[in-house]
């Protein structure tokens, strides 16, 4: 038998900006109302995020469609669900469970990525959400400082998957990543991009043909 945690999961992954309102009240209702009658699972609020982060993120990576459209709503249900006081008591640390959870997943992708190449567009789903959560300090400094960027550039070459996610971080929580990362870190992340971008395909448009203009951009921002 299904459960109304199952039933409401799909609320997430139907956020947008004109609904956002009407579907906490939604969620709200039936997880007050509906667990007097109905087994809600005890991490509901998390699976139901966790489960839907990337429904509607819009991210196509064929067409170089690499930004979560949706990733402000994700992040403002997990607040809002923290702070209410129905959904508060079943949301404890939500938000650093959450990013745990995601450094967990992008690690492991980032690996496997370069061999099977499965779910790219999930993998910069994952990389959006951890921008704008590091920007708001619920990512662990430990992660900012070691971790993220160099798990990126220590692969034997600079994948496009890996240019796509550098591209992210640094126009979402550039400087963020600045602010905590060694600067020949930051340098060398930099001297990769415009090395992939020198190097892409002639026939870029056919797969993304604001991607040049992407690392150029980036190029602007480099710390002096």
């Amino acid at each position: 038998m299904k459960t109304i945690g199952e039933a409401l999961g799909f609320v997430v992954g139907e956020l947008s900006d004109e609904n956002y309102a009407t579907a906490l009240t939604f969620y709200r209702y039936w997880f007050e109302t509906g667990g007097d009658y109905l087994q809600i699972p005890s991490d509901q609020i998390f699976d139901a995020i966790w489960n839907n982060r990337g429904a509607k993120s819009s991210i196509n990576d064929t067409y170089g469609k690499i930004f979560h459209t949706s990733a402000h709503l994700i992040l403002r249900f997990a607040r809002d669900a923290e702070s209410d006081p129905i959904l508060a008591p079943h949301s404890s640390g939500l938000q650093n469970r959450l990013c745990a959870r995601l450094l967990q997943e992008f690690t492991g992708n980032n690996l496997m990525i370069a061999r099977y190449w499965e779910d790219i567009a999930g993998f910069h789903a994952d990389v959006n959400l951890i921008a704008h959560w590091a920007n708001l300090g619920f990512v662990e400094e430990a992660a900012i400082r070691d971790h993220i960027l160099q798990s990126l550039i220590c692969h034997l070459k600079l994948y496009d998957y890996q240019a796509y996610a550098l591209i992210i971080l640094f126009k979402l929580a550039g400087a963020t990543f600045e602010a905590y990362v060694d600067p020949s870190v930051v340098d060398r992340c930099f001297e990769l991009l415009k090395i992939h971008s020198a190097a892409y395909p002639t026939d870029l448009h056919r797969y993304d043909s604001t991607y040049a203009e992407r690392v150029r951009t980036l190029q602007v921002c480099a710390p002096y």
